[in-house]
């Protein structure tokens, strides 16, 4: 192999700086798109990837090596010389030369400095994308009549022109030799040393370099466009029901099938106590009335309800007692194979005033209800001692 130094034309005590001119200077005259040597251009390429990395180009000076393992238990950093490591770390040795012994300290301390990764970008899987989740809010009157909601987004597609590289030609990357990664090593304490696998920086751990880059996609790899999805929600829907719009994820270098698209259809509120509840088809509300009505009937228009047009309901028969359930048939929200549910009317009653009945009064309350002749007379009378005690 020729020296490094000699391929860019500079003196082994040359500075970052004067490394960098050099290869700036040769690069341009060597490049294979004027017309340069391929094999030229990658020596001269691979001189400045080691020779301004200063780790690997104080290892390049003290070994000759531009591998940044050079090997197992034979090399020149397998022992103490040079400042190397103290113990074996490659091939079946393990620590301290211990033959048949395998201590992987990659492993290890691998987190400790953000290594043993498969490689540095992303972590290649195939196969399909998972689904991507999303909550859509709807009022109560959309779930009733049905509604459409038109969902616009950016989405992203792999570049066919270039295949997902970025580029329209590539090499393999002679620093890591199309791996994607490196070892680096460490110190961690005295005399102790760490090697562990970390992403190739060159070439961004994807194990090769880019020659020129694609026009269509500038090297993105993705081309973006706006995407229309076209919600449809029909009457009977439920909430908690499932959208699913196939393949509408954006693509991604680690998958080769883009992930579904899942909307789940949720009630939206605004904090507040909702005035319905919402139970299968049925809807159940809550309505206070006062004792004379609960006696006497009463009527309430819904103005709010879902359907949007203010039904009237009416009760003449009979008395009521605190908590009955008043139903109407029809009232509630559709169902997908037709028809309605029920309107569930859950009655509260206001407590009366506590009075003492005349004697002509308790007469007429009798007579209109049926019951014996009240003496009010009576020597010992109950008290109430809390009204509401008698509409738990």
């Amino acid at each position: 192999m020729s020296d490094l130094y000699g391929r860019l034309g500079i003196s082994r005590g040359a500075s970052p700086d004067e490394i960098k001119k050099a290869y700036r200077a040769l690069a341009r005259e060597h490049h294979p798109d004027k017309g340069g040597n391929p094999e030229t251009f990658k020596g001269i390429q691979e001189a400045h990837e080691v020779l301004s990395d200063e780790r690997r180009r104080q290892m390049y000076d003290m070994t000759g090596s531009t591998q940044d393992q050079p090997g197992g238990g034979g090399g020149p950093m397998s022992g103490m010389a040079a400042g190397g490591f103290p113990f074996s770390m490659g091939g079946n040795g393990g620590p301290f030369g211990m033959p048949g012994v395998n201590f992987d300290m990659g492993s290890l301390f691998g987190n400790m400095f953000g290594g043993g990764g498969q490689g540095g970008g992303r972590r290649r899987h195939g196969g399909k994308e998972p689904s991507k989740n999303h909550d859509v809010g709807l009022k109560l009157e959309q779930f009733y009549k049905g509604t459409e909601i038109k969902l616009n987004f950016n989405q992203a597609r792999k570049c066919g022109d270039c295949k997902a590289t970025g580029a329209e030609a590539q090499e393999t990357c002679n620093s890591c030799g199309g791996h994607g990664v490196k070892m680096m090593t460490r110190q961690i304490g005295p005399g102790m040393m760490v090697q562990s696998q970390v992403a190739c920086d060159i070439c961004n751990g994807e194990g090769k370099r880019t020659l020129r880059t694609c026009k269509t996609c500038k090297g993105k790899k993705f081309l973006e466009k706006e995407k229309n999805l076209n919600i449809r929600v029909t009457p009977g829907m439920r909430e908690g029901e499932q959208l699913v719009f196939a393949g509408e994820c954006s693509d991604t270098l680690e998958y080769d099938i883009p992930g579904d698209v899942v909307l789940m259809l949720r009630l939206a509120t605004d904090g507040s106590a909702p005035k319905y509840e919402w139970k299968d088809s049925d809807l159940i509300y809550r309505h206070t009335v006062s004792f004379a009505e609960s006696i006497l009937g009463f009527s309430v228009t819904l103005g709010d309800h879902p359907s949007g047009t203010s039904p009237t309901y009416s009760w003449r028969g009979g008395p009521l007692i605190h908590g009955a359930v008043l139903v109407m048939e029809g009232g509630g929200m559709p169902n997908k194979t037709g028809g309605f549910g029920a309107l569930k009317f859950h009655i509260c009653i206001t407590p009366p005033p506590v009075t003492e009945w005349s004697v002509e009064d308790a007469a007429k309350l009798s007579a209109i209800l049926g019951a014996n002749s009240v003496t009010m007379e009576d020597t010992k009378k109950l008290t109430l001692g809390s009204a509401e005690s008698v509409f738990r």
